[in-house]
């Protein structure tokens, strides 16, 4: 995308089982459309995963367009990716999200460690996102096609190269 806006709701990471184990393990909370969820000065820890609606990820120096557009299954927190940053989180429609503080999140860590890898390994990607725009899927593949289409024209004139009888 031109803008660096990355939408990340692909498909569903996690499953039914995975949703039972984090209502049980968090807190269910719920808040309106155009509510901040994250201001950087916040202190808190606590990682987000949103069951239901949309949250936007803004710097503070452009709080018009975002750089991310999470939905529901996506997982957001101070833990990796508003730690040193001046981005907050905005809710974009009314939200439901569970909530876990760091004593639920290492509790969750400990008694369902499969889930916890999952949780993390969506903040990683979304501090990638975040990171590096320029790395969404629709640039990757520009890339990887530039990349191919270099390489052809390269090889493909080269007799002799590879062969000896060329």
């Amino acid at each position: 995308m031109s803008t660096g806006l990355a939408e990340r709701n692909v498909e569903s990471k996690l499953n039914m089982k995975d949703w039972n184990k984090l209502e049980r393990s968090g807190r269910l909370m719920k808040r309106n459309e155009a509510r901040m969820l994250i201001k950087p000065e916040h202190t808190n820890r606590d990682v987000y995963i949103i069951k239901k609606g949309s949250v936007a990820i803004y710097h503070a120096d452009n709080m018009e367009t975002p750089l991310a557009v999470l939905g529901a299954n996506d997982v957001l927190g101070n833990r990796s990716i508003f730690v040193h940053e001046n981005l907050y989180a905005k809710t974009i429609t009314n939200v439901e999200l569970i909530q876990l503080d760091q004593a639920s999140y290492r509790a969750l860590y400990l008694s369902y460690p499969e889930l916890a890898i999952k949780l993390t390994t969506e903040l990683s990607r979304l501090k990638l996102i975040i990171d590096f725009p320029e790395r969404t899927a629709n640039s990757f593949m520009k890339q990887v096609k530039s990349g191919i289409q270099n390489w052809v024209n390269k090889t493909t004139g080269k007799k002799g190269r590879y062969c000896h009888n060329c």
